[in-house]
């Protein structure tokens, strides 16, 4: 009996957990543009845990793909004797472009920006739906994403239109971070976050149509939770930089449910 033709089969059987392990099956939606919530925030500020809970309620809304919410972790507070392991340089310095196109100078947390605005009503509910409504464009499906998770890049697709004056940002964010304090105004404390970003990327241009089509290999550090995961496409200000609407998009898939599910296979 000639074995060749079981040979192929056995290689592809004994190779098929590596590769599921290693990439989950590309996702794609079509969007509609929502207002964008940006919080700046610390770990290292004693202020900041209830904006960072305030933000993690806005999780049905975000589901619901009412509003885009994003966790900007500063790095300002990191001289304080404990470093935010979410902080970034780049996040302080959007926040100080910002103020600076408004004509200030002074940062602050937990600041909170709606639709690129300042927006100091957010502990009041009743606020928050009224100015969610207001900065809501009329219902357009008009942006597709489309994730691929290879290993450690993603392969992110984004198609629309944009208005003249206005160019995209990308962000990479991260879904139920969790870290015990142990320095800093907030030592002692085991704080929860939602919809941190990890990176963001852009400014990218549309063409002189006003087209947006946008492929981009993004590098993800291993670190970073696959299962909780997501892109956000951003609508902002060429000028500022300030993020008036946004759409966004979980990953389909994790690898590490992938994996676990191809070790628990049976082994010949």
């Amino acid at each position: 009996m000639s074995l060749r033709p079981v040979l192929p089969g056995l290689l592809a059987a004994a190779l098929s957990p590596f590769v599921l392990a290693q990439s989950a099956p590309p996702c794609q939606a079509t969007r509609s543009w929502v207002p964008v919530v940006e919080l700046y925030t610390s770990q290292g500020c004693s202020s900041c845990p209830p904006a960072d809970d305030w933000l993690r309620s806005l999780k049905q809304a975000a589901d619901a793909q009412q509003v885009v919410p994003l966790a900007f972790h500063v790095d300002y507070w990191d001289y304080l004797g404990w470093r935010d392991p979410y902080s970034s340089g780049a996040h302080s310095a959007r926040q100080r472009r910002l103020a600076r196109a408004e004509g200030g100078s002074v940062v602050y947390t937990p600041q909170v920006r709606l639709s690129g605005d300042d927006f100091r009503g957010w502990r009041s509910a009743d606020t928050v739906r009224s100015m969610l409504a207001r900065k809501s464009p009329e219902p357009a499906a008009d942006v597709t994403l489309s994730l691929d998770l290879r290993g450690q890049v993603l392969k992110v697709d984004a198609r629309t239109t944009l208005p003249g004056d206005s160019v995209g940002y990308v962000a990479v964010y991260e879904r139920m971070l969790g870290s015990k304090i142990s320095g800093g105004e907030n030592a002692g404390r085991t704080l929860q976050h939602d919809f941190v970003v990890r990176t963001l990327i852009g400014p990218f241009t549309p063409d002189a149509q006003g087209r947006f089509n946008l492929m981009r290999d993004i590098a993800l550090d291993p670190s970073w939770k696959r299962a909780d995961l997501g892109v956000a496409l951003l609508q902002a200000d060429a000028d500022s930089g300030a993020a008036r609407l946004g759409a966004s998009l979980a990953l389909c898939a994790a690898p590490e449910r992938l994996s676990a599910l191809t070790s628990s296979a049976p082994r010949r």
